[in-house]
């Protein structure tokens, strides 16, 4: 179960990173001429990549409890869990100083996946 809490964690931060790509692109395109019809459309990438990233982390979390790796490991997936789900809430609710909060989670979600599982992959390697 330590290996697919791995993985799945490894994903997790990988599309984390392409969201940041995503977002940027979103922005790019409607810095050039997409009009607010189209506003929806530039982003709906992002948007699902969101859910998705959701769902691998409810499925990391998952992976830590049912594979026993601890309470430091339920608990930082917890933690990833919790703020991927109150990135929706930030992306589409309250005024533009509580969605401008959007990013700022956004890097610490990639912080903390991106050092979690690093610091993953070398307890593996050492353990090998």
């Amino acid at each position: 179960m330590r290996s697919v809490h791995r993985v799945l964690l490894s994903v997790f931060t990988l599309g984390v990173i392409v969201e940041f790509f995503l977002a940027g692109l979103g922005v790019f395109r409607v810095q050039h001429g997409a009009s607010d019809a189209r506003f929806d459309h530039v982003f709906e990438p992002h948007r699902v990549l969101g859910n998705v990233l959701l769902i691998i982390a409810v499925l990391v979390l998952v992976a830590a409890l049912v594979g026993r790796l601890g309470r430091g490991q339920a608990l930082l997936a917890l933690v990833l869990t919790l703020l991927v789900f109150l990135q929706s809430i930030l992306a589409n609710s309250g005024p533009s100083w509580v969605r401008a909060l959007h990013p700022v989670v956004a890097v610490l979600i990639l912080a903390l996946a991106g050092s979690f599982t690093g610091r993953l992959w070398r307890q593996h390697r050492a353990a090998s």
